[in-house]
């Protein structure tokens, strides 16, 4: 019987599973909070999941692959804040935070507190269409109409931490890390060769996905989002950046 793996349902994921080679897996795509939800019901043998849930219960079940994820070192474009009013005015402001998010919304309130002293929880809510700050991510994010004030989430993290952002990272249950773990890492370093090899295939898959979804984006600008995200760390970068969020992740 395969092992179930669950992997982040967005565009950015594409390069971890673009040349297929994961046997022994029966894959399964879906958003970060589901994904989420999922490791947390101990469902998955393995699963992408959104970096600062992994203390909530998780670590319990399941241990990290090292060195693989999603991660960034600046800019990321997929994760952000649009807002209508300037930062400076939040917490007064209305705001939209996605469903979808595991991550980006616990990162975002941590900078905010940090850099504006918001609450960006504590904030009323309100639609997407009639909130005056939105935060989304993923390829809703990327393709979303620019406002006046805009807040990047890896940017933001680059400035004020000083360190690459954790988006997602893979959980494997602890009961079959033995096994589970050396095929996954096998498959992801199967795909990251071929996304090196040939980053263009990765954005012509893209183009597809978010055709079919309604969403538009150039070419240039998926070709600018893949050069600024990162799928591996080198081991002691990715145990200071995940030390860092395992420290923080309650604040």
């Amino acid at each position: 019987m395969p092992f179930s793996l669950g992997k982040v349902s967005y565009i950015n994921a594409l390069p971890l599973f673009c040349a297929g080679g994961f046997e022994g897996f029966e894959v399964f795509s879906e958003p970060p909070s589901s994904l989420n939800a999922r490791v947390a019901r101990a469902e998955p043998a393995a699963a992408m999941i959104s970096r600062w849930v992994y203390e909530d219960g998780a670590d319990a079940l399941y241990g990290v692959l090292p060195e693989y994820g999603i991660f960034g070192d600046g800019e990321i474009m997929s994760v952000k804040i649009f807002s209508k009013v300037p930062f400076e005015d939040f917490p007064k402001t209305s705001i939209f935070i996605t469903s979808e998010t595991g991550t980006s919304s616990r990162a975002f309130a941590f900078l905010f507190k940090k850099k504006y002293g918001a609450d960006i929880f504590s904030m009323p809510r309100a639609t997407l269409e009639s909130a005056d700050a939105a935060l989304l991510i993923g390829d809703e994010a990327l393709a979303f109409p620019p406002r006046e004030f805009c807040a990047d989430l890896g940017e933001m993290w680059r400035e004020e931490v000083g360190l690459p952002m954790m988006y997602s990272v893979f959980a494997v249950r602890r009961d079959v890390e033995g096994e589970v773990a050396p095929m996954l890492r096998e498959g992801i370093e199967k795909s990251l060769a071929a996304f090196e090899a040939d980053p263009g295939a990765v954005v012509d898959s893209a183009l597809r996905v978010l055709e079919r979804a309604g969403r538009r984006c150039s070419r240039a600008v998926l070709e600018k989002y893949y050069s600024r995200l990162k799928y591996s760390l080198p081991p002691e970068t990715f145990k200071k950046a995940f030390d860092f969020v395992a420290a923080h992740a309650g604040a």
